[in-house]
């Protein structure tokens, strides 16, 4: 099984989604025939400890204030409030009736992965980057050419400036601070040093062709002057290693280069508004940066920032603070959604609920109240650090080909016409609490929260207005779509916290619930025939009961992320990704139903060996499942296999 895991994981999105042939008849005046108004009770049960955050503002969050801290209260009392129900509520019916998921906000992501030659590097070395500057006047962005950067290596820096780059960029102890690999890391060690410098321009390779990078020597009376730019430190330098001959045994490794910017520009420029697409995906790409933040004070400053660019047809593309600086994909995240989840056409959800169109707004027909507490009390005070991987890490949130969790071809990223979201994202319900760990140097991360205890009770009413008998069941299913599940809501839900039972109640209605859950059933299996026995519907019910799993839950460290984007099939390295839900619970060890039969092993890497049935008409790969672990196989050994009664896997018997 696959080393990958996160504490989260998806509902399949449908292609097809359910859109109400009655959705243009909505009336908040004329009711429907079969229409009803009235009143649901519903009876809220913390399972687990549960947090929603008091109201609070940015500089409470960063004063850690007891309000901040608290659970969400008016003058001491306790609530839920009725948008986080709502919330749950409506995530649930939306997943359940095949509705669009397009409440989602719509970035572009960016790729800055040097493992995707293809997809990354390819377009660094088959394009000519610029180097120019950029400065903001009123609410235009103007970017001045100029040129193709120089390099200027660590050795001629110190030289320079008298410090030493080349020996503390070896350090790896020290990089292992994020700080001390920024670009402001490096312009404070040069503080007051002169960054103008005159120098002579050499070619890097001169007897490769294919090289053309160029680097500038400091010479007092070169013929050339520029700017010295410094950008990040990705890792520490490695140097070659040679042998006692000269020989290389070892290629260097790791940046030991800089940058000069010609003083001189190319007499173009651009410029685009702050509100132009290239200008706003920039300042998404990096509101995380520490470099970006310092530059965007000295932007608003009036003072020039140093960047990189690309040029497709004379025409600026794109740009970023480094040289390989982070690429933005093709598409953006609304335009990896199957087409009809991209209609403006109104599903169940939103007929019920309301929305708001560009041409039209439609008023929701269902209200919620707060949930106010009716029993429990406040536990002691945790200390919580919530990690997740960014929603580009296309191993998790990008549909893959593979098996239990190994890439059976190179890994599709935003950059494919292939790719695909995962789907609904949801925080599986588990049976015990997780311990919180806060990662070194992070406790500036770290978020304080007083739960409220498992077991209390709260209790709050939704009021509904005009909806049709299928609807109301649409509505009550998802509340109660699951007699033994939970919905999820509020803080900490990667740690088990938040698992609450919900119950309605129902009076003065013209049918019982269980025919109001039939005519939802009923009306989605005219929509789709299986509809009870669909992966969306099978995917979301798993995860809202505890289930034995062959992975925990729980995010990565920093350093599997990397490994598990590792991809290299000739080095049996396939790359991994997180496997639907329903393949990461514990089956029963599958029952041998077959003879003896001779297989050829055709894949060998990485925890994952398939093989084809030797003779016969079934040609189709398979998983081959070995409960020895001491046996070692490689591709194109024959071996003795039986069939399992689990489809597509076979189980090892011996090698031949």
């Amino acid at each position: 099984m696959a080393t990958i895991k996160a504490p989260f994981n998806f509902v399949p999105l449908s292609d097809n989604v359910f859109f109400p042939e009655w959705a243009d008849q909505i009336s908040h005046d004329i009711p429907f025939e079969d229409g009803e108004s009235g009143t649901i009770e519903l009876k809220i049960t913390a399972e687990t400890p549960i947090f929603v955050r008091n109201g609070h503002t940015k500089d409470d969050a960063e004063a850690k204030t007891n309000d901040y801290k608290s659970f969400s209260n008016m003058n001491g009392k306790y609530f839920i409030p009725a948008t986080s129900i709502k919330g749950a509520i409506r995530n649930v019916l939306e997943i359940m009736s095949f509705g669009k998921m397009d409440r989602i906000a719509n970035q572009r992501y960016s790729l800055r992965d040097l493992q995707l030659r293809n997809e990354y590097l390819n377009f660094f070395q088959n394009s000519d980057v610029h180097c120019g500057w950029m400065v903001k006047k009123d609410e235009e962005i103007t970017i001045s050419d100029h040129g193709i950067p120089k390099r200027i290596s660590h050795i001629e820096l110190d030289k320079l400036w008298r410090t030493d780059f080349d020996e503390t960029f070896k350090n790896a102890a020290l990089l292992k601070n994020d700080a001390n690999r920024t670009a402001l890391f490096k312009y404070k060690k040069a503080q007051n040093r002169n960054r103008t410098i005159r120098y002579e321009e050499f070619m890097m390779n001169a007897v490769n062709a294919v090289d053309k990078r160029i680097v500038a020597n400091v010479d007092s009376k070169g013929k050339h002057e520029g700017t010295i730019v410094m950008t990040g430190q990705p890792a520490a330098r490695k140097d070659r290693v040679l042998s006692s001959d000269k020989r290389v045994i070892q290629k260097g490794s790791g940046k030991c280069y800089e940058f000069v910017f010609p003083n001189t520009s190319t007499g173009k420029s651009f410029s685009f508004s702050v509100e132009d697409e290239k200008y706003k995906d920039f300042c998404f790409f990096y509101k995380e940066s520490e470099d970006w933040k310092y530059w965007k004070k000295e932007l608003e400053k009036g003072n020039p920032v140093p960047v990189f660019f690309s040029l497709a047809k004379e025409v600026l593309s794109h740009f970023g603070l480094s040289y390989l600086y982070k690429l933005p994909y093709k598409k953006r995240i609304k335009e990896l959604l199957p087409k009809n989840h991209q209609s403006s056409n109104l599903d169940l959800s939103e007929c019920i609920f309301g929305c708001t169109l560009k041409k039209s707004t439609l008023k929701g027909r269902v209200q919620f109240s707060h949930a106010f507490l009716e029993s429990g009390s406040v536990e002691n005070e945790l200390l919580a650090y919530m990690g997740s991987p960014k929603s580009s890490y296309y191993p998790i949130y990008l549909q893959q080909k593979g098996v239990n969790g190994y890439m059976s071809e190179p890994f599709i990223t935003m950059m494919s016409d292939k790719a695909q979201l995962k789907g609904w994202k949801r925080y599986p319900v588990r049976d015990d609490l997780m311990n919180f760990t806060i990662p070194e140097g992070q406790d500036e991360q770290s978020n304080p929260f007083v739960p409220m205890e498992k077991g209390s009770v709260f209790k709050c009413r939704i009021r509904f207005h005009n909806l049709r008998k299928a609807e109301l069941g649409a509505l009550l299913k998802s509340i109660n779509f699951n007699n033994k599940g939970f919905h999820s809501i509020g803080f900490a839900k990667p740690y088990g916290y938040g698992a609450v039972k919900i119950e309605p109640s129902i009076s003065n209605c013209k049918y019982s619930l269980e025919e109001y859950h039939s005519a939802f059933i009923d009306m989605m299996k005219k929509f789709e025939p299986d509809f009870t026995k669909t992966a969306v519907l099978k995917e979301l019910n798993l995860m809202s009961t505890p289930q034995k799993l062959k992975n925990p839950l729980e995010y990565m460290e920093l350093k599997d992320f990397v490994a598990c984007k590792r991809q290299n099939f000739n080095q049996n390295r396939t790359g991994e990704y997180l496997d639907y839900y329903s393949s990461l619970v514990q089956q029963e060890i599958p029952v041998v139903v077959s003879k003896v039969l001779s297989a050829k092993i055709t894949f060998c890497g990485g925890g994952l060996i398939t093989a084809k049935i030797a003779g016969g008409n079934d040609n189709s790969i398979k998983t081959l499942i070995i409960y020895d672990k001491k046996v070692k196989l490689k591709a194109g050994d024959i071996v003795s296999v039986k069939l399992s009664n689990k489809k597509g896997e076979l189980i090892f018997i011996g090698k031949k």
